[in-house]
């Protein structure tokens, strides 16, 4: 899971289009770039605090069937949605530098990765949440619950710690 250091919030959409989403099966062997034409106006939804899980979901749908012409995969779609809206609520940790995300199969639990300013790594574990009201839905990621990690040399030891202490990482 460790990637370089925080290479932005392109980068990290892309992996999530590329590695979660990934409507048309290419799994490792196709092109690295296949769905870059895409990270702009989904970058745009992640960056929108109005747009939730249902938008993103029906955007990427959207895209699935309209510029693709497919049947929309809602498993994948709804889990790359909530993957990109845990790129989102890491983007608000500044001043730390995210340099990897996990997401569970089921798509209710994230992890982070965080380069902090003092050079020391460290990880938060989140689990996402879904409020219904007048208003509509909406959904969040908040903590898990299990305070916060130690400090880490490096990010594959903050993996490491995370993988022994999380139990859908192991």
């Amino acid at each position: 899971m460790p990637e370089a250091d925080d290479e932005g919030l392109p980068v990290h959409v892309a992996r999530v289009l590329r590695r979660i989403w990934d409507p048309i099966d290419l799994g490792r062997w196709g092109p690295e770039d296949e769905y870059d034409s895409y990270v702009p106006g989904v970058i745009a939804l992640v960056q929108d605090t109005t747009v939730f899980e249902t938008g993103i979901v029906a955007h990427l749908q959207r895209i699935e069937t309209t510029a693709m012409g497919l049947a929309p995969a809602p498993v994948h779609a709804t889990r790359a949605a909530r993957a990109l809206l845990g790129l989102r609520e890491a983007s608000k940790r500044s001043p730390a530098l995210l340099v990897a995300q996990a997401i569970s199969l089921d798509g209710l639990h994230c992890l982070w990765v965080f380069r902090r300013s003092d050079g020391f790594y460290a990880y938060e574990h989140a689990t996402l949440r879904h409020e219904v009201d007048e208003n509509g839905s909406c959904s969040w990621w908040a903590d898990a619950g299990e305070g916060r990690s130690g400090l880490f040399a490096t990010a594959e030891a903050a993996e490491q710690e995370a993988r022994g202490a999380i139990g859908w990482l192991r």
